[in-house]
Protein backbone atom coordinates (compact mmCIF):
# COMPACT_ATOMS: atom_id res chain seq x y z
CA UNK A 1 0.00 0.00 0.00
CA UNK A 2 1.54 3.33 -1.01
CA UNK A 3 0.91 6.75 0.42
CA UNK A 4 -0.26 9.69 -1.64
CA UNK A 5 2.75 12.03 -2.00
CA UNK A 6 0.43 15.01 -2.47
CA UNK A 7 -1.29 14.37 0.85
CA UNK A 8 0.08 16.53 3.59
CA UNK A 9 1.32 14.61 6.61
CA UNK A 10 0.18 15.74 10.09
CA UNK A 11 3.04 16.49 12.46
CA UNK A 12 3.34 14.26 15.51
CA UNK A 13 2.95 15.73 18.99
CA UNK A 14 6.72 15.90 19.36
CA UNK A 15 7.15 17.68 16.01
CA UNK A 16 4.24 20.02 16.60
CA UNK A 17 5.69 21.48 19.81
CA UNK A 18 9.36 21.40 18.83
CA UNK A 19 10.91 24.58 20.10
CA UNK A 20 7.68 25.59 21.83
CA UNK A 21 6.46 24.65 25.28
CA UNK A 22 3.53 22.20 25.26
CA UNK A 23 0.10 23.70 25.98
CA UNK A 24 -0.69 24.25 29.65
CA UNK A 25 -3.87 22.81 31.09
CA UNK A 26 -5.61 24.43 34.01
CA UNK A 27 -5.55 22.25 37.11
CA UNK A 28 -8.87 22.05 39.01
CA UNK A 29 -8.85 23.49 42.52
CA UNK A 30 -9.13 21.08 45.41
CA UNK A 31 -12.73 20.02 45.91
CA UNK A 32 -13.83 21.19 42.47
CA UNK A 33 -14.68 18.78 39.66
CA UNK A 34 -12.44 18.94 36.59
CA UNK A 35 -13.93 20.90 33.71
CA UNK A 36 -14.20 18.95 30.48
CA UNK A 37 -13.97 21.04 27.35
CA UNK A 38 -15.01 24.63 26.97
CA UNK A 39 -18.62 25.73 27.21
CA UNK A 40 -20.28 26.46 23.88
CA UNK A 41 -20.87 30.09 22.93
CA UNK A 42 -23.64 31.42 25.13
CA UNK A 43 -23.67 28.31 27.33
CA UNK A 44 -22.63 28.97 30.94
CA UNK A 45 -20.33 26.71 32.92
CA UNK A 46 -22.35 24.38 35.19
CA UNK A 47 -21.66 24.44 38.94
CA UNK A 48 -22.13 20.87 40.21
CA UNK A 49 -22.97 20.39 43.90
CA UNK A 50 -21.07 18.07 46.23
CA UNK A 51 -21.94 16.21 49.42
CA UNK A 52 -22.03 19.10 51.93
CA UNK A 53 -24.80 21.25 50.42
CA UNK A 54 -26.81 18.15 49.50
CA UNK A 55 -26.59 16.93 53.11
CA UNK A 56 -27.80 20.31 54.43
CA UNK A 57 -30.69 20.32 51.94
CA UNK A 58 -31.67 16.78 53.00
CA UNK A 59 -31.50 17.85 56.65
CA UNK A 60 -33.83 20.80 56.00
CA UNK A 61 -36.22 18.53 54.07
CA UNK A 62 -36.17 16.01 56.94
CA UNK A 63 -37.06 18.72 59.44
CA UNK A 64 -39.94 19.89 57.23
CA UNK A 65 -41.26 16.36 56.72
CA UNK A 66 -40.88 15.66 60.45
CA UNK A 67 -42.81 18.79 61.41
CA UNK A 68 -45.64 18.13 58.94
CA UNK A 69 -45.97 14.45 59.86
CA UNK A 70 -45.82 15.35 63.56
CA UNK A 71 -48.75 17.74 63.15
CA UNK A 72 -50.71 15.29 61.02
CA UNK A 73 -50.11 12.38 63.39
CA UNK A 74 -52.55 13.61 66.06
CA UNK A 75 -55.66 12.23 64.31
CA UNK A 76 -53.87 8.86 63.84
CA UNK A 77 -52.43 8.46 67.36
CA UNK A 78 -54.68 5.44 68.01
CA UNK A 79 -53.52 3.57 64.86
CA UNK A 80 -49.73 4.01 64.62
CA UNK A 81 -49.27 1.15 62.09
CA UNK A 82 -51.43 2.88 59.48
CA UNK A 83 -49.75 6.24 60.03
CA UNK A 84 -46.22 4.79 59.92
CA UNK A 85 -46.64 3.57 56.34
CA UNK A 86 -48.30 6.85 55.39
CA UNK A 87 -45.28 8.83 56.60
CA UNK A 88 -42.96 6.97 54.21
CA UNK A 89 -45.35 7.45 51.30
CA UNK A 90 -45.78 11.13 52.17
CA UNK A 91 -42.00 11.65 52.23
CA UNK A 92 -41.44 9.99 48.85
CA UNK A 93 -44.33 11.93 47.31
CA UNK A 94 -42.90 15.19 48.72
CA UNK A 95 -39.57 14.62 46.95
CA UNK A 96 -41.16 13.44 43.68
CA UNK A 97 -43.72 16.25 43.41
CA UNK A 98 -41.38 19.06 44.45
CA UNK A 99 -38.56 18.04 42.12
CA UNK A 100 -40.89 17.36 39.17
CA UNK A 101 -42.82 20.62 39.49
CA UNK A 102 -40.25 23.02 40.99
CA UNK A 103 -36.91 21.41 40.12
CA UNK A 104 -36.01 21.37 43.83
CA UNK A 105 -37.33 20.50 47.26
CA UNK A 106 -37.75 23.22 49.89
CA UNK A 107 -34.36 22.30 51.35
CA UNK A 108 -32.65 22.62 47.97
CA UNK A 109 -34.47 25.91 47.30
CA UNK A 110 -33.28 27.30 50.65
CA UNK A 111 -29.68 26.58 49.64
CA UNK A 112 -30.04 27.75 46.04
CA UNK A 113 -29.79 24.27 44.48
CA UNK A 114 -31.76 22.65 41.68
CA UNK A 115 -32.05 19.29 39.92
CA UNK A 116 -31.73 19.30 36.12
CA UNK A 117 -30.96 16.87 33.33
CA UNK A 118 -27.28 16.53 32.46
CA UNK A 119 -27.79 18.90 29.50
CA UNK A 120 -29.11 21.60 31.88
CA UNK A 121 -32.79 21.31 30.92
CA UNK A 122 -35.51 20.90 33.58
CA UNK A 123 -36.35 17.40 34.79
CA UNK A 124 -39.71 15.79 34.14
CA UNK A 125 -41.89 13.49 36.23
CA UNK A 126 -40.00 10.50 34.81
CA UNK A 127 -36.60 11.66 36.11
CA UNK A 128 -38.08 12.69 39.44
CA UNK A 129 -39.73 9.30 39.96
CA UNK A 130 -36.54 7.41 39.03
CA UNK A 131 -34.42 9.59 41.35
CA UNK A 132 -36.68 9.22 44.33
CA UNK A 133 -37.69 5.58 44.07
CA UNK A 134 -34.01 4.56 43.88
CA UNK A 135 -33.12 6.87 46.79
CA UNK A 136 -33.03 3.87 49.15
CA UNK A 137 -29.96 2.44 47.37
CA UNK A 138 -27.97 5.67 47.80
CA UNK A 139 -29.16 5.86 51.40
CA UNK A 140 -27.46 2.61 52.41
CA UNK A 141 -25.08 2.98 55.37
CA UNK A 142 -26.30 6.52 56.18
CA UNK A 143 -25.85 7.74 52.57
CA UNK A 144 -22.23 6.57 52.49
CA UNK A 145 -22.88 4.85 49.14
CA UNK A 146 -24.26 8.10 47.69
CA UNK A 147 -21.40 10.16 49.13
CA UNK A 148 -18.73 7.86 47.70
CA UNK A 149 -20.36 8.01 44.27
CA UNK A 150 -20.54 11.82 44.41
CA UNK A 151 -16.87 12.09 45.41
CA UNK A 152 -15.84 9.85 42.50
CA UNK A 153 -17.95 11.52 39.79
CA UNK A 154 -16.80 14.50 37.71
CA UNK A 155 -20.47 15.59 37.52
CA UNK A 156 -21.00 14.96 41.27
CA UNK A 157 -23.68 12.34 40.57
CA UNK A 158 -25.11 9.77 42.98
CA UNK A 159 -26.41 6.45 41.67
CA UNK A 160 -29.91 7.91 41.30
CA UNK A 161 -28.55 10.84 39.29
CA UNK A 162 -26.77 8.46 36.94
CA UNK A 163 -29.89 6.30 36.52
CA UNK A 164 -32.11 9.34 35.83
CA UNK A 165 -29.43 11.24 33.82
CA UNK A 166 -29.63 14.22 36.20
CA UNK A 167 -27.28 16.49 38.15
CA UNK A 168 -27.69 18.88 41.08
CA UNK A 169 -26.51 22.45 40.34
CA UNK A 170 -26.30 25.77 42.10
CA UNK A 171 -28.92 28.19 40.81
CA UNK A 172 -27.61 31.06 38.69
CA UNK A 173 -28.11 34.52 40.11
Amino acid sequence: MSEDPNRRQQPSDEQQYYGQPPPQYEQPQYGQPPQYGQPQYGQPQLDYVGVGPRFLAALIDSLIIGAVTGLLSFPFRDSPGTWGGSIGLLAILYFIVMEATQGATLGKMALGLRVVKTDGSPISWRESIIRNLLRIVDGLFFYLVGAILIWNSPLRQRLVDRAADTVVLRRRN
